[in-house]
């Protein structure tokens, strides 16, 4: 939606912390692979966005960095931007 250009808002910071975090010990096995495939439905997403729209904004078709060059680089390198929106007529399509 954000590619299509609609803006958008958190009501509040209920919405932006999520208190049951796990870790992968924790996680049964059949969740990673869960993951794994999710992983790679998104990465047809993202083209299929793309095709519609025409744009990446968050560029999320370049290819990913190695481990390695994310830290000659820095923490936070290769981090998504972050997007703000909001103000009158937030979630309404521009």
């Amino acid at each position: 939606m954000f590619v299509a250009g609609y803006q958008f808002q958190v009501l509040t910071p209920l919405f932006t912390v999520h208190w049951g975090l796990q870790n992968k010990k924790s996680r049964p096995a059949w969740r990673e692979r869960q993951n794994n495939v999710n992983r790679k439905y998104f990465e047809v997403f993202k083209r299929e966005v793309f095709a519609r729209y025409h744009k990446d904004p968050l560029r999320m078709l370049l290819p990913k960095k190695s481990a390695k060059q994310q830290q000659q680089h820095g923490p936070g390198a290769g981090a998504g931007q972050a997007v703000a929106g909001g103000g009158p007529g937030t979630g309404e399509k521009h």
